[in-house]
């Protein structure tokens, strides 16, 4: 059974599964929800979608149905997506700064890790631990079945966003500019590199090469050992989105509206093609389509190998939300507070 159980699917943050899209897509159904959905992204686990939403409800769908499993009050703007794994959902919450467990069966919370400061960042779990980072600048290590608290490490910048796992090593941008290196085990800082501005993206890892965006309108290639720049790569706008990595190739939207296809080891333009408003929406790819949604208010599916459009759905709401694929659907919010669940042809 195919699942995309945390933002970007795997804990690299690739945003690639082998899953193909046949065109065209049919919309199956829509949730909606009570307020927006912003950055909230969809998860995919065992045929239950979950999102949060603006209304401070965490939600648990049935993927073939639409029918509502449960809801739970988290206490959170569904800022950013949860993550799923061993009948856990864990959210975290910006109003009262803590990291929850809840059970994917009943929707009750099991547990609460009261940091510091806000979370907007989506939880990473690796084996038995998960990760969150905070507004207080602190990346955590707590123990996934009881919260219990491993480690922390100091920031130099708010932690709003995900971390992602390059071996043993955590990969995390704050909002200082600095990439962040910490070893997994213990939380010991390797290293970090510095941008020309904040950082508001989980980075994504693949091969030797970590890949992160900044405000100072570049995406930046850095080797993940050492923390050496590789290559960067310059857009019109600020960069708030996460790249896919598929078919040695980087995958980047960037607020300018443009969709662009990078060679992964060099940083040459490949191809790019122009939504009609910004693009907040980090891209996917499925097979060879690469997925992501506008501002513009459509989803898009454009051909991984030459960047043109396949299909196009006009959802009538601007999407910041990043999208999921499993099982030939896929789950995407929107602005307007629904969530829909999009069927390619061949599920």
């Amino acid at each position: 059974m195919a699942n995309w159980p945390m933002f970007h699917r795997d804990p690299s943050r690739t945003g690639f599964t082998p899953e193909k899209l046949a065109a065209p897509l049919s919309l199956l159904w829509i949730l909606q929800t009570e307020d927006r959905l912003f950055f909230a992204s969809p998860t995919v686990y065992h045929q239950r979608c979950y999102c949060g939403s603006r209304d401070g409800y965490l939600y648990a769908v049935d993927t073939l149905t639409g029918t509502l499993q449960w809801r739970c009050r988290t206490g959170d703007e569904g800022n950013l997506s949860n993550s799923v794994e061993d009948g856990l959902v864990f959210a975290g919450s910006n109003r009262d700064g803590c990291l929850r467990a809840i059970s994917t069966d009943e929707g009750e919370a099991l547990w609460a890790f009261q940091t510091l400061g806000p979370v907007f960042a989506t939880p990473l779990v690796v084996e038995n631990l998960v990760f969150i980072g905070s507004s207080d600048c602190n990346l955590y290590a707590l123990i996934k079945t009881s919260g219990k608290l491993v480690w922390k490490s100091k920031c130099g910048g708010e932690l709003r966003y995900a971390s992602c796992l390059y071996g043993q090593t955590l990969l995390s941008g704050a909002t200082d500019g600095c990439l962040y290196a910490n070893l997994l085990e213990t939380g010991t800082g390797l290293w970090r590199f510095k941008t020309e501005g904040p950082i508001h993206c989980t980075p994504a890892a693949h091969g030797n090469l970590v890949f992160v965006g900044s405000d100072d309108h570049r995406l930046y290639a850095i080797n993940a050992e050492n923390g050496e720049k590789s290559w960067d790569f310059r857009t019109e706008n600020s960069i708030r989105s996460t790249c896919a990595v598929a078919e040695s190739k980087v995958i980047l939207t960037s607020l300018d509206g443009r969709c662009y296809a990078l060679d992964q080891f060099l940083g040459q333009l490949l191809w790019s093609y122009r939504t009609n408003d910004s693009v907040y929406s980090s891209p996917v790819v499925a097979g060879e389509t690469v997925v992501f949604g506008s501002t513009d208010g459509c989803l898009y599916g454009l051909d991984l190998n030459s960047g043109k459009l396949e299909w196009r759905h006009d959802l009538g709401s601007p999407v910041i939300s990043s999208p999921a694929v499993a099982e030939g659907m896929v789950y995407i919010g929107a602005e307007n507070g629904c969530l829909y669940a999009l069927k390619s042809a061949q599920a």
